[in-house]
């Protein structure tokens, strides 16, 4: 049975982990489930958005009715001397020096305030829907920001594991040829430096398998990293023969593009909603503030601590508060003008956003056409090759073709399979860029 690399690392795993824990593995659209439930920024922005959720209740409140409870104890070491003037109690009587009060002074209070026109509050409470909707959209974004990095690393691991199968049949192939050369040399037929060439060949293609080999196990890191698994854990990918099969996958051509559909268009709209609430909540500062207040407490006094409290007199007030800031020395002026330059920055934003995404998405499209259009000439061009090697190394074992022939033959063999297995993996990421840029890689998730 001839072992490939994808078979030795299945055996491998499973040997490893044996003892230890069941093996896991995951489909492309299982992976993408366990990473919407186990990445931590999949935590980090749920919270985001409960966070502000609460705080559009912290906002509310400044509307809503204020109980503040006060009680204190003062004790008057010294008290203060008041003179009252010669005179006060009858002609000649001497200005005297005399000083009111108790030591001790208790206090006690409960006020209620309610306001009752502020307009720049009002337009403040405007906000609360705009910024729960942006925490929102944002943790939106990161779903679908997960769902792209998973589906990247997974495409990536099966084309690398591909790679290496190709490059494991390659060093067989020329670790065969290599040991026809050997014997040839050894009994004359041919020249010792058609085994050179060989063992170049040869170590060329190690070279190449332990570079795959190390870019498949950072794909490997990279997508246990965006499924919340620990780098220690195994990992196999159980549906690589349906992505290694275009006919399972090929579709039609690139998807319309409509920017307003996208979250990025829906997050730079709240966010123009939330500018245009802050200069319009900073122009409203301007209006006057009318407030109703209720007081309800009880004062005592006494020469110490127990009579302070002992005997209480009680209080009740009931009032409205006014106030108006006519003139801010131009602070306010210059505070919206400020927030309205931001308002225009972000409507300018939101349009080179637009471009940006059209030309991410156009640049998708070319890409997702172009590698579509070639995997199947690729392929073709793939099984030639082969069928060329095959011809030419049956003729060189019957002495017709040459070691150069061979090898040539071997090299244009390996182009094609590299070109195929690229224009897979173009072809994937192409789809997957196309998915991200429109906005419909929830869809993707779906559909798998």
């Amino acid at each position: 049975m001839k072992l490939t690399f994808k078979t030795l690392l299945l055996a491998a795993t499973l040997a490893s982990g044996a003892g230890a824990y069941a093996q896991e593995s995951f489909t492309l659209k299982e992976s993408i489930a366990y990473g919407l439930k186990h990445n931590r920024s999949i935590t980090i922005y749920n919270n985001n958005r409960l966070q502000a959720e609460q705080k559009a209740r912290e906002a509310l409140s400044t509307y809503l009715p204020q109980v503040n409870v006060n009680a204190g104890l003062d004790d008057n070491l010294k008290l203060p001397v008041t003179v009252i003037p010669a005179g006060t109690f009858g002609p000649g009587t001497p200005a005297q020096k005399v000083s009111f009060g108790t030591q001790y002074n208790s206090t006690h209070s409960v006020q209620l305030d309610q306001p009752i026109f502020n307009q720049a509050a009002i337009t403040g409470l405007k906000a609360r829907k705009p910024n729960i909707a942006m925490a929102a959209l944002n943790e939106e974004l990161n779903r679908q920001g997960v769902i792209y990095n998973i589906a990247t690393a997974y495409y990536k691991i099966i084309i690398t594991q591909k790679q290496l199968d190709l490059l494991e049949d390659n060093k067989e192939r020329m670790e065969k040829t290599l040991a026809i050369a050997q014997l040839r040399a050894k009994e004359g037929v041919s020249k010792k430096i058609d085994v050179k060439q060989v063992q170049v060949n040869l170590n060329n293609t190690e070279s190449q398998i332990s570079v795959t080999r190390n870019s498949y196990e950072l794909a490997l890191n990279t997508l246990k990293f965006h499924l919340g698994k620990a780098m220690t854990e195994e990992l196999l990918l159980s549906d690589t023969a349906k992505w290694l099969n275009p006919k399972t996958v090929l579709a039609g051509g690139a998807p319309g593009f409509d920017y307003k559909k996208t979250i990025d268009y829906r997050l730079n709209q709240t966010q123009l909603s939330l500018l245009d609430i802050n200069r319009k909540n900073i122009r409203d500062g301007r209006y006057p503030t009318l407030a109703f207040y209720a007081r309800y407490g009880a004062n005592g006094f006494g020469n110490n601590v127990g009579a302070a409290y002992s005997s209480l007199y009680d209080f009740a007030v009931v009032g409205l508060k006014f106030n108006w800031s006519l003139f801010t020395g131009f602070r306010r002026d210059a505070q919206y003008k400020m927030a309205d330059i931001d308002y225009k920055n972000a409507e300018e934003n939101l349009k080179l956003s637009e471009e940006q995404q059209t030309l991410t998405y156009q640049n998708a499209g070319l890409a997702y056409n172009r590698a579509q259009s070639t995997i199947a000439t690729n392929k073709a061009n793939m099984d030639l090759a082969n069928e060329v090697y095959a011809n030419v190394s049956t003729q060189h074992k019957e002495g017709i073709a040459t070691l150069t022939d061979l090898l040539n033959a071997e090299n244009s063999y390996q182009q094609a399979q590299n070109n195929y297995i690229q224009s897979l993996l173009d072809f994937y990421l192409a789809e997957i860029e196309l998915k991200k840029a429109n906005g419909t890689l929830d869809e993707y998730f779906e559909q798998l």
